[in-house]
């Protein structure tokens, strides 16, 4: 059988305000094409597949648009919840979904309650263990609810490490055998865009804690595709946009697995193209001017380099290079306030005019160093 890998999607994000709608519109009919002319079995879908745990319409639209598409293709999909998830939302449309062979998986299940799903092709079938994403919060629950032998750890990870055990037991010799989760793999490589909390401590899981008896291992949660070492092919099939800055220089993907009983699956990586390019870029404004040509459709983050502060440059950034998203200014560093101007009982005004000079290389202007005379003045009168 032959399986598409994909995760990430975070539809509905936006970036410094700038709506990707459209972007997650083309690289979803990427992957759906994609599927199509691979001619693959089923989808597995790892999570995240919305940036909010309250999407916009038109992200709940692409999205389930998306899944009745492939319906029609004939392709059933695996979906497991992320961390950006809301699992009672994926809930409420669970049993509609599965009427078109769209198996959504919002919390952890045991293996008899629907934590394994059993799709067949042909002579052959695959067990699919699927593990959504789970806070340290509800761990305990969620492990207690899998088997009394998961419960009875502490720690987060040893509990995790003992649901995949619970749910790997279906495995056997005569199946394909996959396992989905969304989770942080110690060791593995984040790229900044991922929430802070759930990519540290006590959330990273070992690696060893996949089972050997798999033929890939499906990851979501992490941006940057990536093979994890484990005991079974692991995989993070990375995010199918590049999301912030942080994910700049990354070739997004799908991934193609093809597997058979009784032998190693053969995986591939198939590019995506559809979304648009992440770029910082950095010069003096006649080094940005001169290559404003050079950044085709590419959304951008500016540091401008300046000699000293410019108003309105923000502004002109902006005409040059329309689809500059964030803008910063580079000073020269300038030296710290005069030993004179520092000590006890320094003239407050020149200590300001220190102060602003150290900060944006100019003497203030006549009105904003009237201005703060006259609070200190204000104050003073006031604490007498």
């Amino acid at each position: 059988m032959r399986f598409l890998h994909t995760s990430d999607w975070h539809v509905g994000k936006t970036l410094k305000t700038r709506s990707r709608v459209d972007e997650h519109a083309a690289v979803l009919k990427e992957i759906l094409d994609i599927a199509k002319h691979e001619k693959v079995d089923a989808a597995l879908v790892t999570g995240d597949l919305f940036d909010s745990a309250a999407p916009p319409p038109d992200a709940e639209r692409l999205v389930y648009d998306f899944f009745s598409d492939l319906c029609g293709l004939r392709i059933p999909a695996v979906i497991i919840g992320g961390n950006h998830d809301h699992p009672r939302r994926l809930g409420a449309i669970r049993e509609i979904l599965s009427r078109l062979d769209i198996h959504v998986r919002p919390e952890p299940a045991r293996p008899d309650s629907g934590g394994i799903i059993t799709i067949n092709r042909d002579s052959e079938t695959a067990i699919i263990a699927a593990l959504p994403f789970v806070t340290a919060g509800k761990i305990s629950d969620a492990a207690a609810l899998m088997s009394p032998e998961a419960g009875r750890f502490q720690d987060y990870a040893e509990r995790i490490g003992a649901m995949i055990d619970v749910l790997s037991q279906s495995f056997s010799a005569h199946t394909i055998n996959l396992f989905l989760a969304h989770l942080f793999v110690d060791n593995s490589i984040t790229c900044g865009s991922e929430r802070d909390i759930h990519v540290a401590k006590p959330y990273a899981v070992s690696a060893q804690r996949f089972p050997s008896t798999a033929h890939y291992v499906a990851l979501g949660h992490l941006h940057r595709p990536q093979e994890i070492a484990a005991p079974a092919p692991a995989y993070y099939a990375g995010s199918v946009l590049q999301l912030d800055f942080g994910e700049q220089g990354q070739q997004k993907r799908v991934v193609i697995i093809d597997a058979h009983p009784g032998k190693p699956a053969t995986i591939a990586s198939i590019p995506l193209t559809a979304g648009r390019t992440l770029r910082s870029i950095a010069g003096s404004l006649e080094e940005l001017e001169s290559q404003a040509g050079a950044f085709g459709d590419d959304l951008l983050r500016v540091t401008i380099r300046l000699e000293q502060p410019i108003p309105g440059i923000a502004d002109r950034i902006r005409e040059i290079l329309p689809n500059a998203l964030h803008i910063s200014i580079e000073l020269p560093r300038q030296p710290g306030p005069d030993e004179s101007t520092t000590n006890a009982g320094a003239d407050p005004n020149q200590l300001f005019g220190a102060f602003y000079r150290h900060e944006y290389a100019s003497d203030p202007p006549e009105d904003v160093a009237r201005l703060f005379s006259e609070l200190y003045e204000e104050q003073v009168d006031a604490s007498n």
